[in-house]
């Protein structure tokens, strides 16, 4: 292949990439990067290598990137490939294109849009001491440049909602509990209402992360009368205590729904899940006891075959779909939900995705940039700014050989490693088990990870040997 050619792509590549950093997106690049693609793909045709792919695949991305930032095409093609994209930029382009005036309908809108793009950071839940924690908690987000897709905590994504709303002129109102690091938000709507806002809490079992990326009703979000202010969601549904005020704050998810139908989320049908559960006859005999031997048999057959077919919402992770799977498992009969289990399985972040990245360590120079993102990108928000900057400048400018690159990579493994030691990262994935209440035999069990999908496996042993490779924690 013309050596001058690829150099310019090349060139052309690390245009792009520090013109976004800087938040421009030509259009003149655009037309570049389809051109460049066109001739690299063919090229594959007869010469076929690494770095070809990458450039393709990269190309790829920096046209989707600069035709949704210039013609806010928010597709869901456009939007699984913009990570590099400012997740307010992006919401608030969003709320604009929608011409949306009223606060609540701003305040649910940018609930919603900003959920569905952003993941819980599951480290957090995972740490042993309370100094980690607060760490995690206080590590800063970059409310201008933060991307679509980060993994955050709570005070996180309060502050990413809290800058978005704050473009529209409506204030949220930090709440906490003294002693805790959970926060959440709180929105004075009118002399006697007020919103709370709580995406990243498993509430009654859910966790909005989920519901939005499935359009599935929230628990999160709900409009009160004032004198419920500093009200903690979670502690209501928790504590059964509390049973007489979770009664009446379930009456007042009701608006959601509306809500929702404006917006044009849903329509008066319902959400998607309620849909799939009025339409099968598994979940006619919610509040029954099955005690028919061959029924049990046949049902649980059904069932585990309705979750091998379920299809799975864009974006979701393996610790949201925790709460999506829950939305139909409780409404099985008895007998059947108390035969199905759920749990996340922790898996450490750093070694398994440098396991399943690996293969790219003798990549080309311009692959190495991939793979520092892939496996370090969850780490270096603890590196300061100029640790955090330097090799990947370096290798950009080519101011380093692959000798030195390998010994500059080494280094960072160590710093990695060091931050590892202290703060361990966790990567999730859902484990979903079938038994047979008359036999206890395992019927079925599915692992779900948005890396592979799901994998389905017919026996306990088949599963242990598949375990064995995950470095669970």
């Amino acid at each position: 292949m013309n050596e001058e050619v690829i150099n310019e792509i090349l060139t052309f590549i690390k245009k792009c990439d520090n013109d976004f950093t800087n938040n421009l997106f030509s259009k003149e690049n655009y037309k570049l990067a389809k051109k460049y693609s066109s001739i690299l793909k063919h090229e594959k045709q007869t010469f076929d290598s690494a770095i070809i792919d990458a450039s393709i695949k990269k190309l790829d991305f920096i046209s989707k990137q600069i035709y949704a930032h210039n013609y806010h095409s928010y597709n869901k093609e456009a939007v699984l490939n913009l990570v590099s994209l400012s997740v307010t930029d992006y919401i608030i382009n969003l709320i604009r294109e929608k011409h949306l005036t009223d606060p609540l309908l701003i305040s649910r809108y940018a609930y919603i849009e900003l959920s569905k793009v952003l993941y819980y950071d599951i480290s957090y839940v995972k740490q042993n001491d309370y100094s980690t924690k607060t760490k995690i908690c206080n590590t800063n987000v970059d409310l201008k440049k933060e991307k679509i897709f980060s993994y955050v905590v709570c005070t996180q994504w309060l502050q990413l909602y809290t800058y978005i709303l704050n473009e529209f002129d409506i204030n949220v109102t930090k709440r906490n509990i003294p002693g805790q690091d959970h926060v959440w938000g709180e929105i004075k709507l009118d002399n006697n209402r007020i919103i709370i806002v709580d995406a990243t809490e498993y509430i009654n079992s859910s966790i909005d992360l989920s519901n939005a990326k499935s359009t599935s009703p929230t628990v999160g979000f709900v409009v009160l009368p004032k004198e419920y202010s500093k009200i903690k969601l979670y502690d209501v549904f928790y504590d059964i205590r509390n049973m007489e005020i979770a009664k009446k704050i379930k009456s007042y998810y009701e608006l959601n729904r509306d809500l929702d139908i404006t917006l044009g989320y849903i329509s008066k049908e319902g959400y998607p899940a309620e849909k799939i559960i009025k339409e099968n006859e598994l979940f006619n005999y919610s509040s029954s006891i099955i005690t028919n031997e061959y029924d049990i048999q046949k049902f649980l057959e059904s069932t585990v075959k309705f979750f091998e077919n379920l299809a799975i919402p864009n974006n979701i992770d393996g610790y949201e779909i925790f709460a999506y799977y829950n939305i139909f498992i409780k409404k099985l009969p008895k007998n059947i939900t108390a035969n199905i289990s759920q749990k996340t399985l922790y898996v450490d972040s750093f070694s398994y995705k440098k396991n399943r990245n690996k293969k790219f360590l003798q990549a080309p120079i311009e692959y190495l940039k991939y793979l520092n993102e892939l496996v370090y990108n969850r780490y270096y928000k603890y590196l300061s700014h100029e640790e955090n900057n330097i090799l990947l400048e370096q290798m950009k400018k080519g101011y380093v050989n692959g000798e030195q690159i390998r010994d500059s990579i080494a280094k960072y493994e160590m710093i990695i490693a060091d931050i590892n030691r202290k703060i361990n990262l966790y990567y999730a994935i859902n484990e979903l088990k079938f038994y047979n209440p008359i036999t206890s035999e395992i019927l079925g069990i599915h692992l779900y990870e948005p890396m592979i999908g799901t994998k389905t496996f017919n026996t306990r042993d088949e599963y242990n040997n598949f375990k064995k490779t995950l470095l669970l924690k």
